[in-house]
């Protein structure tokens, strides 16, 4: 009997690939939903921060590089570190599944 339920039960290194392919893919959607987040609010106090120094050709400078679609480097936050995190854990995981088990001889 405990013998035909255990021969029934999941594999647990299939579930372990399956929960790292569904972890990295998780990773990298959250990374670049929170890189593009963190860009607009860093975009958000850079504006701010000119706007506060009240010099008019920093402000028109400003609106220039806004209407231009420009942005400083310190401004933009990069996804793909969480990206590459994301699609490592997803390859270790399909590698899991494409690996074999050796046949079990049936008695």
């Amino acid at each position: 009997m405990i013998a035909a339920i255990s021969a029934h039960r999941r594999d647990p290194m299939r579930a372990l690939a399956w929960l790292c392919v569904v972890v990295g893919l998780v990773i990298g959607s959250i990374s670049v939903s929170y890189a593009t987040y963190e860009t607009t609010m860093h975009e958000e106090v850079w504006i701010q921060r000119k706007l506060r120094s009240q010099n008019a050709a920093r402000l028109r400078r400003v609106i220039r590089d806004i209407d231009l679609g420009v942005r400083p480097a310190g401004v933009i936050v990069s996804p793909w570190p969480g990206v590459i995190a994301g699609s490592g854990v997803t390859s270790f995981g399909i590698l899991l599944l494409a690996i074999r088990r050796p046949g079990k001889e049936r008695a």
